[in-house]
């Protein structure tokens, strides 16, 4: 059997020092074409789990991602990133956020108008503090998707057709889907596999 896309033992996240574990105990094995979905109440340390394998949060334990360590410049550009609530800096445009993220992938302008139509964004053109907020998960969902990435990575993601037509594209070409939401709705089921956190543990 090949490598695990994440291969994690025992994820620690604490965002002081001193302070109390955001998460602990947490193991992931995730192989290429598979889905995982992390599920929980409000600050139960779903997001803090997502930011670990991205090298957001300092993992305590043995993680690796793609083969390497979380945050890995490379293996980065291997990732397809969809925060969750309004991540994106006012001012500017859905589309060059779209753009921006590209740009950063070492992708063209052609590649995010591909993400932008594949996520279903209907006003690209349209500031980002003006954007209703299933545009806001949408434009998050199409900056996960430039250039087919090997993960997708996706804190609450929202159900909408696009959503879940990318999740199965993406796991048919054997890339790997981590995702987190507290209402999980059909969301199991498309991915496959679940894990419940309850105070930043399985549980």
């Amino acid at each position: 059997m090949a490598d695990p896309v994440i291969r994690a033992r025992a994820i620690e996240v604490r965002y002081q020092r001193g302070g109390e574990l955001a998460v602990r105990g947490v193991n992931i094995d995730l192989q290429a074409g598979a889905g995982l979905l992390i599920t929980g109440d409000r600050g139960s340390g779903k997001s803090s789990v997502l930011r670990a394998v991205l090298g957001l949060a300092g993992p305590g334990g043995d993680t690796t991602v793609l083969g390497a360590p979380p945050g890995d410049p490379a293996t980065l550009r291997r990732i397809g990133w969809g925060p969750q609530s309004w991540p994106f800096g006012f001012g500017m445009r859905a589309r060059e956020v779209v753009d921006m993220v590209a740009e950063l992938g070492g992708h063209g302008r052609a590649e995010a108008a591909r993400a932008i139509e594949e996520a279903g964004v209907e006003h690209p053109d349209m500031r980002v503090e003006s954007l209703e907020v299933e545009d806001v998960r949408r434009t998050s969902l199409a900056c996960a998707l430039i250039g087919e990435p090997d993960l997708l990575v996706l804190d609450d993601p929202w159900e909408f057709p696009e959503t879940t037509t990318a999740i199965r594209r993406a796991m048919a070409r054997g890339a790997a889907v981590l995702a987190a939401s507290k209402d999980p709705g059909g969301l199991p089921a498309l991915l496959g596999a679940s894990m419940h956190l309850v105070d930043g543990a399985p549980g």
